[in-house]
């Protein structure tokens, strides 16, 4: 147990009383070696990259932290897996994460203890690199072609399994006219599958469209959500004219807060797509 003084000594210390939504949104974005943590007064970032084609954020704010303790701006990089594995070492068990950290340098240290079992414990150190800036994507939202989906999670992942998994590129199609949201799937010999939703469907929750916009996407990246996809409670879909496709993922186990992972995917080239 560490002391008052002790505890002055880390620029960063964080707990979590329930770790279930923090692990499943970290399994979710752990489709590259490396992630970065960025901690400020506005809470935790963690970003995860793959080239310059998609990026990976899971934020959570100061309030859905039973403690939340910062020194200045603090950024990092760690193995995302290797935070996955530390959390996951008492499998299903309802356990408390402390997370610890002093400093440049200085180790990512984990403290994990059962909720169901006062006298284990167990303590992680997680080597830290320095931190590389990860990219900066954002839509307009005063773009007069941005356009938002909402819709439920459990649909959303439906729609998914009914595409060909076989398909090299995904095409997102959403328009104000009908057939409002279109995802098409294109194979090597340009064979098609679709699946189409209009926005009276009781699988929209909210639907604003600005503008028709259609965008190609390699399949590879878009399954790169499943794991997501899989546990969310609520899915936003949002892009414009320039075709970046933002996704949010709204997650959330039993009584805990939500928490959300958003994914930033940039489109194929029109050449590419060709």
């Amino acid at each position: 147990m560490l002391t008052q003084s002790q505890y002055e000594d880390y620029k960063l210390v964080c707990r979590l009383e329930h770790i279930k939504t923090f692990y499943s949104s970290i399994k979710a974005i752990c489709f590259s070696e490396f992630g970065t943590l960025q901690a400020s007064e506005d809470g935790l970032l963690i970003t995860v990259e793959q080239g310059k084609s998609i990026q990976a954020t899971l934020f959570i704010a100061p309030e859905f932290f039973a403690e939340f303790k910062v020194d200045g701006a603090q950024n990092f990089s760690i193995k995302i897996s290797v935070l996955a594995e530390c959390l996951s070492l008492f499998g299903l068990s309802d356990c408390s994460v402390k997370m610890l950290y002093k400093g440049e340098g200085a180790p990512l240290l984990l403290l994990l203890e059962p909720h169901d079992d006062e006298q284990v414990s167990t303590e992680c150190s997680i080597k830290t690199t320095n931190v590389e800036e990860p990219m900066e994507y954002e839509l307009d939202s005063n773009s007069s072609s941005l356009n938002k989906i909402f819709m439920r999670g459990p649909d959303m992942s439906h729609i998914f399994h009914e595409l060909d998994k076989a398909a090299d590129e995904y095409e997102f199609t959403i328009s104000p006219l009908k057939p409002h949201f279109k995802i098409t799937t294109l194979g090597v010999m340009q064979a098609e599958s679709s699946v189409e939703v209009a926005k009276s469907s009781d699988m929209i929750i909210l639907f604003n469209c600005r503008a028709t916009t259609v965008a190609r996407y390699k399949s590879q990246q878009i399954r790169l959500t499943n794991k997501a996809l899989q546990v969310a409670t609520k899915v936003a879909i949002k892009t414009d004219d320039s075709g970046l496709l933002e996704l949010h993922f709204m997650m959330q186990a039993d009584d805990e807060e939500e928490m959300y992972v958003r994914f930033f995917i940039t489109p194929l080239l029109e050449l590419d797509a060709n």
